[in-house]
């Protein structure tokens, strides 16, 4: 007798090795999925424009670095001593205004040339539902706790999605023939805007993205395989809105099944170990450099000649 309903692995067209450049980009969820790319030592750039949640923040950002677009200091503003833009998560605040303005140009001059480059591209929505600068009219990536009367709070509509997306698909697949995308939706409950208007704007999404797939456009169940396979709280840290560790794990391991060979699951693996021996603590800095120089040696018989792999494991280490 089964007692939840499994979801079944899907097959994606989109191969992963060690050899992919995959290009992150979406919610929370994808620092999470990306993490774990990061730790078996896979070629990926995880959110490099910051945590954004909602599908239009997550197209002009794109759109932003595939022209070059530059930020101007009249776009940045003052919140709690640091400078920031609406554009764009906390993660890009600094003290010194010409810092924080160097620190997105930069962003934007490394993702554009990720994307010129990758192979794949995950892209995971957070939420449709949006919140409008009032002043400026625009939809909002962060709100940085500006007061809550500055924004409007809207639904985003299957058009409204698939509208924005569409030229956005035929440029990036265009530019880059050999790319290959992957949208999934983040089972992260947005709990704040109610429970039934939180469902229906992860079904919106997953509508909306089953509107784009073709050939070259994927979708992988995350949302599904924790509310419906899982469907459990005790899968969830104790806010009871972000899935806990090992639902991500579980997630990861489905998308690890549906994307990677059984080899590349297994040199994923090595490097993972010796990615946590990394964190390990050490008595004496004696014994960290004798653990260190262990570890190195093993790095080498595992990247198997391979010195970009080698090097990618000792960047690690900074």
């Amino acid at each position: 007798m089964k007692w939840h309903t499994e979801i079944s692995v899907p097959q994606l067209p989109a191969r992963i090795d060690h050899d992919t450049s995959i290009a992150m980009f979406g919610s929370c969820f994808t620092d999470e999925v990306g993490a774990r790319l990061r730790r078996e030592l896979f070629d990926v750039a995880v959110n490099p424009l910051g945590t954004l949640f909602n599908p239009l923040s997550i197209a002009d950002a794109i759109d932003e670095a595939l022209s070059g677009r530059r930020f101007s200091d009249d776009e940045l503003f003052q919140v709690e001593g640091t400078w920031r833009t609406l554009r764009r998560h906390s993660r890009f605040a600094l003290p010194d205004r010409d810092a924080t303005l160097a620190m997105l140009n930069d962003s934007i001059d490394a993702t554009r040339a990720r994307l010129l480059g990758a192979d794949l591209l995950i892209v995971t929505f957070g939420s449709a539902i949006v919140h409008r600068h009032l002043p400026s009219g625009r939809v909002a990536a962060n709100c940085h706790k500006l007061p809550a009367a500055e924004f409007a709070v809207e639904p985003l509509s299957v058009s409204d999605i698939t509208e924005r997306w569409q030229p956005l698909l035929h440029r990036l697949l265009s530019e880059r023939p050999s790319l290959q995308v992957i949208f999934t939706v983040s089972p992260v409950r947005h709990a704040g805007y109610g429970l039934t208007r939180d469902r229906l704007s992860k079904s919106t999404l997953i509508v909306a993205v089953n509107e784009m797939l073709s050939e070259r456009v994927h979708y992988f169940p995350s949302y599904e395989i924790v509310v419906d396979d899982l469907r459990d709280y005790r899968w969830y840290a104790d806010d009871m809105v972000h899935p806990s560790s090992q639902a991500v794990d579980y997630v990861y391991d489905i998308f690890r099944q549906s994307t990677m060979t059984a080899a590349t699951v297994g040199l994923a693996d090595r490097w993972a170990k010796l990615t946590r021996r990394l964190g390990h603590l050490h008595s004496s800095p004696e014994a960290e450099a004798a653990f260190m120089a262990a570890t190195l040696e093993r790095a080498r018989s595992v990247a198997n000649g391979n010195q970009s792999m080698f090097q990618r494991f000792t960047a690690l280490r900074q």
